[in-house]
């Protein structure tokens, strides 16, 4: 299975998705590339910033039907 159905197949089971969840569960470290390849089909995902505990930055992915 490629990776944008894979990534397709968790937001519309999951709603989100985040690229700690990309990299542990499937092993897909360029989620924004996947990402941009769904918008670029027509699928509406928004991104937003998010704060780890530790400080770190990182985006989640979120579908919209």
């Amino acid at each position: 299975m490629s990776q944008n159905k894979i990534i397709f197949k968790h937001l519309t089971t999951y709603g989100s998705i985040s690229p700690l969840e990309a990299q542990s569960n499937y092993s897909i470290w360029r989620l924004a590339a996947v990402i941009y390849r769904l918008k670029g089909n027509g699928h509406i995902i928004s991104t937003k910033m998010k704060v780890a505990p530790n400080g770190a930055k990182y985006a989640e992915y979120k579908y919209h039907r």
